[in-house]
């Protein structure tokens, strides 16, 4: 009779331990977005670094990352026949966040990544005006039969010390990478 209230108070400890440590409800006072960094492409031969971003409303997450190619803004002055292989490196994924504690939350990640190989060509200059910039860079063109596609899953840990930012530590298949987020929701109170 004693091991079954023993077993019985375990039970009830357990179940009251794990309330606490997966409350959904932490996931609801944070809206963020911030910047990513990291290697997209990775273990492919198209491995490089890449810049991205990321949102997340009351524990959706959704981000991206992407590589530009190499010789996209080379600003030298004997280029005017040059030709680059370059490649392209890009990845998208998302999550819902699972609370462990109220500062750590785990991400299963799932997603869609994509490489591909194409020339930079050096003779042609493009320009993108912006309302108070002028951006030039040459041209990319993906070679026809090199775009490969991929399911891309993982994993990461948003680790959020304090109400204001998250810091974020993502692996997957086709990326590793971390960033940081601004929680917006923070500065209204």
């Amino acid at each position: 009779m004693k091991k079954i209230i023993l077993i019985a108070l375990l039970t009830i400890s357990v179940g009251a331990n794990a309330q606490q440590m997966f409350d959904f409800s932490w996931n609801s006072p944070r809206m963020e977005g911030g910047f990513n960094f990291g290697e997209a492409g990775s273990f492919t031969p198209y491995a490089r670094l890449a810049l991205g971003a990321n949102i997340l409303f009351h524990g959706f997450y959704l981000d991206f990352l992407k590589s530009e190619p190499q010789h996209r803004y080379t600003n030298v002055a004997e280029v005017s026949d040059a030709k680059w292989n370059d490649s392209v490196a890009f990845c998208i994924n998302a999550s819902y966040q699972i609370p462990v504690f109220k500062w750590l939350r785990i991400m299963p990640m799932i997603g869609y990544a994509q490489t591909n190989e194409g020339i930079t060509d050096g003779s042609k200059l493009d320009v993108e005006v912006d309302d108070y910039s002028f951006d030039y860079y040459h041209p990319y063109k993906v070679t026809p039969g090199t775009r490969t596609h991929y399911f891309n899953y993982g994993g990461g840990l948003s680790i959020q010390p304090c109400k204001w930012f998250s810091i974020n530590l993502i692996a997957t298949s086709r990326a590793i990478y971390g960033g940081f987020s601004i929680n917006a929701l923070a500065f209204v109170d």
